[in-house]
């Protein structure tokens, strides 16, 4: 029968930490998403006191403007950020 101490011990040495494996956190759903992807909207809106502007000078300002417009043509998605509206960005809410 062939001797595995040497697993052992290289388990018991592992100096640097190499079989300590984090747990993974689960990816977030579509809607969770969404959730996030607006409220980085929202918190522009609340640095800057404006709704973030299509200006190509400042490419991550044109992606947030891009969304919002995007989400303000999709009533799926702007009815399901009404709740999380904080500066009245989208249409109002129809039953």
């Amino acid at each position: 029968m062939e001797d595995f101490s040497w697993l052992q011990d290289m388990i018991t040495d592992d100096d640097l930490g190499l079989l300590n494996v984090k747990k993974k956190t689960s990816a977030l759903t579509a809607d969770e998403q969404l959730v996030s992807k607006f409220n980085e909207i929202n918190n522009f809106v609340a640095q800057h006191g404006r709704v973030p502007a299509k200006d190509m000078k400042n490419i991550s300002e044109f992606m947030l403007a891009s969304r919002l417009e995007a989400i303000k043509t999709n009533p799926k998605q702007y009815m399901a950020l009404a709740d999380y509206d904080e500066h009245n960005l989208l249409p109002p809410h129809q039953d």
